[in-house]
């Protein structure tokens, strides 16, 4: 059975405290009935909590988000990584790509990011328009990440190249390409 929602509970008590009403005066034919409290309990509970639902009414809860906008296409081999001050975990990755030669538009570049930005495991909602990703807060953290913007740190990949196919040894822990 499904979980009744706070209106109908109302409706409810309203239509029980006639009918316990009833069942204390039915009773009445072959004596007082052991309880007179009943019919008042609902009325008193059913009030109580219109009162409390016409004051604190359920809101449904309104995520922040941020936004990140790509301007740039950037250069093949750049890393972009999505860094957030999660206010419970702290400071999170959400996500890394890697730009490649198929990034030929801004949109493809926001639409790459946000894909792999959306396999994030801590609840964070990713959705993107053209070249504009945005991301939602997971439920239940509401107004504690307000202020917070994401921090996005784009790495910069650098291409060595030599005559020979002669690798060179860096001590920056560069990609390398030989040609």
């Amino acid at each position: 059975m499904a979980q009744l929602s706070i209106p109908d509970i109302i409706d409810l008590g309203d239509i029980s405290t006639p009918l316990a009403l009833n069942y204390q005066a039915d009773g009445s034919l072959f004596g007082p009935r052991k309880t007179y409290t009943a019919a008042t309990t609902i009325a008193t509970v059913t009030d109580a909590l219109r009162w409390n639902w016409a004051g604190f009414p359920d809101i449904t809860e309104v995520r922040a988000t941020a936004t990140i906008s790509i301007d740039t296409i950037g250069d093949e081999g750049q890393t972009i990584t999505v860094y957030i001050n999660d206010p419970i975990q702290g400071n999170i990755s959400l996500g890394t790509y890697t730009i490649s030669a198929s990034d030929t538009t801004i949109d493809l570049t926001a639409a790459n990011l946000a894909a792999e930005l959306a396999l994030n495991s801590y609840g964070y909602v990713i959705t993107n328009v053209n070249n504009v990703i945005t991301i939602e807060a997971p439920e239940g953290l509401g107004a504690l990440i307000n202020g917070i913007s994401p921090n996005c740190v784009i790495t910069d990949v650098y291409f060595i190249s030599t005559e020979l196919d002669e690798v060179i040894i860096t001590q920056n822990n560069l990609n390398l390409i030989t040609q």
